[in-house]
C-alpha cells in the first residue's frame, strides 16, 4: 500500500499540472483572439544565439484593445515604449491545436512583424520579430491575458 500512494500524488500532481496547463494555453488563445494579452519574455537570444534570462518585467509585448505595444531592446529593438495599431493581426489554429500569430506593427520608432508560435496544451510562446530596419530579435515566454498580467509599461508610447 506504501509503494502505492506514492504514485499515486505522482500521477494526480501531474494530472492537476496538465489540467493547470490547459487552462493557461485556454485563456492565453481567448486573450489572443480578443487582442488583450501580455508577453513577458523569460529567455532571449543574445547577438551570438546564446539564451539569456529575462528578470526585467519592463520588457513585453502586448496588445490592448487593437493597439500593440513593445518596450525594451529584447523585443522591439529600441528603447522606447512603441505603440502601434496594427496592419496585420492573423490568428492561425491547426487541428492539433498549435497557435501560429502574425502581427505586423508600423510604429514611429517600431517597423516590422512579429511571429508568435504557441504549441497546443500550455501558453509558452516563441516569438521571432523581424525589424524593417535593425536586428531580428527571439524570445520567448507565456502569454497571458492583460488582466492578469505583471509587467511594467512606461508613460508616453511613441
Amino acid at each position: 500500500m506504501l509503494m502505492v500512494l506514492p504514485s499515486f500524488a505522482q500521477k494526480q500532481s501531474k494530472a492537476e499540472k496538465e489540467a493547470a496547463e490547459k487552462l493557461a494555453y485556454e485563456a492565453a488563445l481567448e486573450s489572443i483572439n480578443n487582442k488583450t494579452w501580455v508577453l513577458v519574455p523569460d529567455t532571449y537570444a543574445l547577438s551570438n544565439g546564446d539564451f539569456e534570462t529575462n528578470i526585467d518585467n519592463s520588457n513585453f509585448l502586448s496588445c490592448e484593445k487593437g493597439d500593440c505595444f513593445s518596450q525594451g531592446a529584447i523585443v522591439c529593438d529600441n528603447s522606447f515604449t512603441n505603440i502601434s495599431t496594427p496592419s496585420e493581426y492573423v490568428v492561425d489554429v491547426n487541428k492539433k491545436g498549435n497557435v501560429t500569430l502574425r502581427i505586423v506593427v508600423n510604429g514611429n520608432y517600431w517597423k516590422g512583424t512579429y511571429k508568435i508560435t504557441m504549441r497546443a496544451g500550455n501558453n509558452k510562446a516563441d516569438v521571432i520579430f523581424n525589424p524593417i530596419k535593425g536586428t531580428t530579435r527571439r524570445f520567448s515566454g507565456p502569454i497571458v491575458p492583460l488582466a492578469g498580467a505583471s509587467y511594467n509599461k512606461r508613460a508616453n508610447p511613441k
